[in-house]
């Protein structure tokens, strides 16, 4: 009796479960994204309910809409002003600027428009930029530019994680406390879980702490899906830093690169902090000791693009896109995480076909397989069209970076995947500079030395279980 009741108590939870899910895929449908997004969803969700409710609880959902109308409710007014003091505060006119443009080579000018209307990034030109590749030698400048600061120094980072690193770091904001220096460290609450301990000595010193989106699985589970992945640091609102170097131990040996950025695009910086940590803390920085008056440094032409669910437009998704698109004699990319939707693969496959030389960096071993799988999955189709993919190792690459035609390039914190593209809220900066498109020009091309490249023919001979795993990437890219 008592196995047949446990018997039918089991039948009735399962039934329920798959009551559940199936009542939850009006609410798939509802998302309207794209067919393969939503065809996923609904396989998993029917396959198995358990896991597919709460996958789409914390995941699915669409693109979260009421923390986006929070921030875009409590951010409208900040974000306005802030637009408005940095136009103020260029040296070159509307006109001028738009002059510049049209002095740029084809391919250029078209990227340069598209960014300043959907990444809210104005041309700037007069920095002065220099490109620091690897972790150690970019802690060791931002200790020193810590140890330098006199009024403030602003970070943001998606993972700030425990270690000799982290509390390398915190001693040095912690000494720039005590020199009277306001310190703020905003730290994504997923990607730096576990640190607030760490910052808690800090905080206690008078140096403020915050996360971003805090983590709680029951009030606040839309917000699970949702993370700030930028990584910058402003210091006394005149020197700036951006690019994909996170804080922690297990970054030191990866392959990645940093900007470090003096003259009047640090105040793009500076706005994109000050935005989120109001957001984060409602606590107002828009004032004139966080944007100093910036005197041109250099020749570079820059545009910091940002880019975020809480964005009408996914600019940065865009912004790849159209450099692509653009590019006549070479686009070099480098990514640790390459899940494209079908518009960048496509943009990819034709620029090849179109004779663009297409190279692609990715790592050959990641901390994710189930991405690197999911990436796999398009390897046939850009390699048969000409792309030319090289796997980096022994050590991780997480570098993201695209240059086009060696006249322009990007470096920030997207990957080249959904993600980034459409949930992340990302930064990357556009370098319109000959020599920092040198320096990434012979990075990448040192970096296919230390890289394994695939070979058309042999991928079409890997073995059945290979292309089961990326079947299964493939199935759930959309989710990634």
């Amino acid at each position: 009796m008592h196995d047949l009741d446990a018997s039918t108590l089991l039948s009735a939870f399962v039934t329920l479960l798959e009551i559940v899910s199936i009542a939850f895929i009006p609410l798939v449908l509802l998302r309207r994204k794209e067919p393969s997004s939503t065809f996923a969803w609904i396989f998993v969700l029917l396959a198995f309910p358990a896991l597919g409710i709460v996958l789409f609880w914390y995941l699915g959902r669409d693109r979260i809409r009421r923390p986006v109308r929070t921030r875009l409710a409590v951010s409208s007014a900040m974000r306005q002003r802030l637009e408005d003091r940095i136009t103020g505060q260029l040296a070159t006119s509307r006109a001028a600027r738009s002059s510049l443009v049209e002095m740029q080579h084809e391919e250029m000018r078209g990227v340069m428009r598209l960014a300043s209307k959907m990444g809210r990034a104005e041309l700037v030109p007069g920095n002065d930029v220099d490109l620091l590749v690897g972790a150690q030698p970019t802690y060791d400048a931002l200790v020193a530019a810590i140890d330098a600061a006199q009024v403030s120094v602003h970070l943001e980072f998606y993972a700030f994680r425990r270690g000799i690193v982290g509390d390398r770091m915190v001693d040095a904001l912690e000494r720039a406390v005590e020199r009277g220096v306001n310190v703020r460290l905003l730290y994504d609450a997923f990607g730096s879980w576990g640190v607030g301990g760490t910052l808690k000595r800090l905080q206690r010193k008078g140096g403020h702490a915050a996360p971003f989106f805090p983590i709680d699985p029951i009030r606040r589970a839309a917000t699970m899906n949702l993370r700030n992945h930028r990584k910058l640091v402003v210091v006394d609102g005149s020197l700036g830093y951006c690019g994909g170097i996170n804080v922690g131990d297990l970054f030191v040996p990866w392959r990645d690169v940093m900007l470090r950025i003096e003259g009047p695009a640090v105040a793009q910086l500076q706005a994109v902090f000050v935005e989120d940590w109001f957001f984060a803390t409602r606590e107002d920085l828009d004032r004139d000791a966080c944007f100093p008056t910036l005197e041109p440094k250099g020749d570079a032409i820059l545009q910091c693009v940002q880019s975020g669910p809480d964005q009408g437009f996914e600019a940065i998704h865009r912004l790849y896109f159209a450099a692509i698109a653009a590019a006549r004699e070479r686009v070099w990319i480098s990514t640790p995480y390459f899940v494209p939707d079908r518009a960048v693969l496509v943009a990819l496959q034709t620029a090849a076909l179109r004779g663009v030389d297409v190279r692609i960096v990715v790592p050959a071993h990641s901390n994710y397989p189930i991405a690197k799988w999911a990436g796999e999955s398009f390897y046939d189709e850009l390699l048969g069209a000409g792309v030319r993919i090289f796997e980096y190792g022994p050590e991780m690459v997480h570098t993201k970076a695209l240059i086009v035609d060696g006249r322009f390039a990007t470096v920030g914190s997207a990957n080249l995947d959904v993600r980034s593209f459409r949930l992340n809220f990302e930064l990357v900066v556009v370098v319109y500079d000959a020599d920092i498109v040198f320096e990434l020009t012979e990075l990448h091309s040192s970096d296919q030395q230390s890289s394994r490249e695939l070979s058309h023919a042999r991928w079409e001979e890997r073995g059945w279980t290979d292309r089961l795993r990326e079947g299964v990437g493939r199935l759930v890219s959309p989710m990634l």
